[in-house]
């Protein structure tokens, strides 16, 4: 996308990822809010909680992660949601990027789908073939669609994400070990590192007591629009050669 292109877009695309229980989903909600409070139309684009498949996928890896043997479930999961997320991504562009320019909140990018890829493969729930193929699929969606204009992470310690996601009490996620947050948490702060390296403008908040959504709206405006040149340079960056957060010595092709 030309640089004169990107000039005409009119609304924002704004990516909020964290770990489970960090209390993502009401986050994104609470920004939304401010910025339609700030007169801008504006939509939350939720994780695909909803959809009638689901739970079907999330409950089959939940139960591998409990029991501690993979019945291919980490793998069913992985690639359900990543189709979904790029589904989404992709609607995500043509709102706020488009003719209506609309200020688009996303639940979690595709960007976010490989820590949890990667954290099932480094655990044992995906065989190194099956991490493989999401790899392969993830390269090529990634390179399919352009980054958003913020990616926000909400930073919370595993220890307080584990107590959170037990006291709002889904069935679903009893028995999810505190040790499989911690290996998300880490994964996290890779993945941080690789979409600063690559141009994006992530905006790392401390979410450990919530905070003003009021604040944050004025943190990502004042942060979408210092230097519009970057997109510019950003525009193949991550399409070029899209990566995932990896173990040292895990990493199954020469190309990431």
């Amino acid at each position: 996308m030309a640089f004169e292109e990107e000039k005409q877009r009119k609304g924002l695309f704004i990516a909020i990822d964290a770990n489970i229980g960090a209390g993502k989903t009401n986050a994104c909600h609470a920004i939304a809010s401010a910025a339609m409070a700030a007169g801008h139309p504006t939509r939350v684009m939720e994780e695909p909680t909803h959809h009638p498949k689901f739970n079907h996928f999330l409950q089959r890896y939940y139960e591998d992660l409990q029991s501690g043997k993979n019945t291919g479930g980490g793998f069913a999961m992985q690639m359900f949601m990543l189709c979904q997320r790029y589904e989404q991504h992709r609607l995500a562009v043509e709102l706020a990027w488009g003719d209506r320019g609309i200020v688009v909140v996303q639940d979690r990018p595709i960007y976010g789908d490989t820590v949890f890829a990667t954290t099932a493969m480094e655990r044992g729930f995906m065989t190194p073939e099956e991490y493989q193929l999401y790899v392969d699929v993830y390269r090529n969606m990634s390179r399919d669609v352009m980054p958003p204009d913020i990616f926000v992470y909400l930073d919370v310690s595993p220890e307080e994400c584990y107590e959170r996601m037990h006291s709002r009490g889904r069935e679903e996620e009893e028995g999810v070990p505190l040790d499989y947050l911690q290996e998300l948490y880490a994964n996290y702060q890779k993945l941080l590192g690789e979409m600063r390296r690559r141009g994006v403008r992530v905006l790392k908040v401390d979410w450990s007591g919530f905070g003003p959504p009021v604040e944050i709206w004025k943190k990502i405006k004042s942060l979408a629009h210092q230097n519009d040149q970057w997109y510019e340079q950003l525009a193949f960056s991550l399409a070029k050669e899209p990566r995932v957060p990896i173990t040292p010595g895990t990493n199954p092709t020469k190309d990431f």
